[in-house]
Order: structure tokens, then sequence, then C-alpha cells
């Protein structure tokens, strides 16, 4: 549920880094996107579940003055699916280069990003660069008609390089970018309504590459505790709906129907666009969305689920709330944008309504590990233990899971 890529710089064969006593002045870089879990890493849209899944095609690696942030050199791979190889086993895929003109002495810093050729985020290289120099905070504006997608992204801390001993280094890629998911069943059956829909108390449009972190996280968000987390989008505008997320039940019912109190489940049936790609347990719903990071509101709810007309009045409403004890103090690093720097806030806590939507993390109501429990099959209900949608059926209080490698999994709940 935490996603994370490395860019390991290194020696080729036997060949090891200056810190390693090497003997040949090679200056090679060894580039893998991968996740220390054994699960490929997962970026693109749309968003099926927590599981992690591996379809980037472009990684853009950037070799800077330390100092100043000039370029000196830049490595692109452009069909990153068939110009690298398999890592291991189901653990990512890696690529080795050859710096083409080996670094004069000086320090350093390498800057790695990871996308998708259709991004969202629109001409990402030109963002990264200023004639000569690179943007450490390099700021993407989401596209009009696009949603958030997932991005990856890291560096190195600056290191000294000597031509005549050559350099082995390490660049750990994170996902910029956090996911939500619905997954519900025993929907209440009121007339008129037709969508569910997951409202934020905040919504932002621009994303900051920028506060990298170099963490190699593992466990997929399984037992990972925070100890600091980022805030990396803020919004130029604020007439947002600020609607993350719509799961339109005609959809998934091929009638809106009562049974008793609630939806008919006999009635249900899965979208196409799911067909050959995800499946569920039947009678669920399901909505997915990548969202660009956001500061919570103080004494706001900070998730709502809502059930509504097509045209969006509200007929009954969830909290969607962190579970008591999900969160301890934390430093947390906000972009400001005044200053166009990054600020950070020590010791911040959260309680369940008022949480912040953090960098690599997803929040999820129900569980779902992966894209295709049913391995080609919808499941009857109940009989899958890691695809368990949550039950609106008299339900005041949705629990929300949060998860990054996912980093960290929160798994939330309904109010």
């Amino acid at each position: 549920m935490a996603v994370t890529g490395s860019l390991a710089l290194c020696a080729c064969s036997d060949n090891q880094g200056a810190e390693s006593g090497l003997t040949e002045a090679n200056q090679v870089i060894s580039l893998a996107v991968l996740n220390g879990n054994h699960v490929t890493t997962r970026a693109g849209r749309p968003l099926y579940s927590s599981e992690a899944n591996q379809t980037i095609e472009n990684v853009v690696v950037y070799v800077v003055n330390s100092a100043d942030k000039e370029i000196k050199q830049t490595k692109k791979f452009s069909s990153w699916q068939s110009e690298s190889s398999e890592h291991n086993t189901d653990d990512g895929r890696y690529a080795e280069f050859l710096l083409e003109t080996k670094l004069e002495d000086g320090n350093y810093q390498i800057f790695a990003v990871g996308y998708h050729n259709d991004s969202s985020y629109e001409d990402i290289e030109n963002a990264l660069k200023s004639g000569s120099t690179f943007n450490e905070n390099a700021v993407l504006k989401l596209s009009t008609d696009g949603g958030a997608e997932e991005i990856f992204a890291g560096s190195t801390e600056p290191f000294e390089v000597r031509k005549s001993e050559g350099f082995k280094k390490q660049i750990v890629l994170n996902r910029q970018v956090a996911g939500v998911y619905v997954y519900v069943k025993e929907i209440p059956y009121i007339a008129s309504a037709t969508e569910l829909r997951l409202v934020a108390s905040a919504e932002n449009n621009r994303l900051v590459l920028g506060q990298f972190d170099n963490r190699d996280l593992d466990n997929n968000g399984a037992g990972n505790s925070i100890t600091s987390a980022v805030v990396n989008g803020f919004s130029e505008e604020s007439a947002f709906d600020k609607t993350l997320l719509r799961i339109d039940l005609n959809d998934w019912f091929s009638s809106i129907e009562a049974s008793g109190t609630l939806i008919d489940a006999s009635k249900w049936q899965k979208p196409a666009e799911f067909e050959g790609k995800a499946t569920f347990e039947k009678g669920a719903v399901f909505g997915g969305a990548f969202v660009i990071p956001f500061a919570k509101v103080d004494r706001t709810q900070t998730l709502t689920l809502q059930l509504t007309t097509a045209g969006g009045e509200v007929k009954r409403s969830w909290n969607v709330n962190r579970p008591t004890g999900d969160s301890d103090p934390y430093r947390l690093y906000t972009w400001d944008t005044l200053s166009s720097t990054f600020t950070s806030q020590e010791s911040v806590s959260e309680d369940k309504n008022s949480y912040n939507i953090v960098r690599n993390h997803i929040y999820g109501l129900g569980t779902r590990t992966s894209n295709d429990p049913g391995s080609g099959t919808d499941t009857e209900p109940g009989s899958e233990e890691q695809d368990a949608p949550v039950s609106l059926n008299n339900k005041h209080e949705i629990k929300l899971v949060v998860n990054d490698n996912w980093e960290v999994i929160h798994d939330m709940e309904l109010d």
C-alpha cells in the first residue's frame, strides 16, 4: 500500500563504489524502480486497490552541482518497461548505464522522476528545469480535464566525487501523491439517491516535487510508523467542489430497487470498465482516486461519504474517521506559497475527525489489498478476507485506512 522506487548509483560487474574500495574510476548508475516487499510498484491511473503495480513509461535522471543545481548530465528512459530488466522476482525493474562523460571532481546531487506519457501534470520535464538549472521544488500544474495520478521522485544527499576513484550512490523514488478509495456494500435505499461521493475539507491542484524522502520502505504499508510526513500540494483557486471521487450506483446495479431498507443486491452488476482488470465482492461498489496531498482544516471533518442524487442533493452522509490511536505526533512539512519553500511543524497531532492527507499514504474504506482477489471471478459475500467491503447498513461511523509503499496503512471508520 506504499510504493517506492530506488535508483542505485553503483559500479558494474565486480567493481565497487569508492566508499567500498573501488580500484577503477567507474561512474555507473544502476536505476531500479522497486518496492522492497517483492511487489512491483504501481504508477498510473485509475486506482483499483492498494496493490502495487508498475506501469510507468518514463524515468528521468538529473545529475546536478549540489551548490547551484546546475544540470551536468541527464539520462532519460522513455520506454522504461522495455529498457529495464526484472529486478529479482516480482520486485520491480532496474537498468544500469555508464555516464557518457565522467564527472569532474566536485560535489553533486542526483534527482530522478518517474511518470506516465499521458500525464495529468502537463509538461513535467520543462517544470523540472529553468535553462540549465534543476528546479529542486518543481511545481506541477494539474490539467483541468485530468485527475491526479501517481508520480515518483527522489534524490540523493549531496556527495563528493573524485574523478580518479568513481562512486557508488543510491536514490529511492517514493510516490508523491496520496490515494483514496471507497469499497462498501449494503447501501441504504433512498428514493432518487443514485451516487456515493467522497467529499473533502480541502482540495489542491498543484503538486510540488520537493522535500524528497529517500527511505527504502517495505511491508507495503503494514506496521510502519511515521515520524515525519509531507503535504506537497497547494491550490491557486478556491472554487473547488472538493469531491474526490464519485460512484454512480447505476453502473453497479441493473436497477436501483429496494430490498427492505437496502438497495437490492440481487441487481448487482460489475461495470464494464473493470472487466478483465479487477474483481469484487458481489453486491459491493468501489471507487478509487489519486489525490494531491492537502492539510487538514482545523475543527473540520476531513473526509465525508455522502449518498446523493445525481444532482448532488445529499440524502445521507457519514463521517470518515481515523481510528482512535491511529496517529502519533509527527513532524509535518508543508509548502509555503509566499516563500516558495517547505516549512515544518513539530509534534503535529490529529484527531479522528480532522487529519492531514499526506504524501504516499492511501486512505481506504474497506479492505482491498489486490486488484483481482477473486482471480478473475467476482466473489460471493464474505468469501475473501483480503477483500472486505464495509457495510453502510446502520452505520454512523466509517473507518479510514491509510496506506503509503504505500508507507502506512490506515483503516478508516464510518461515523
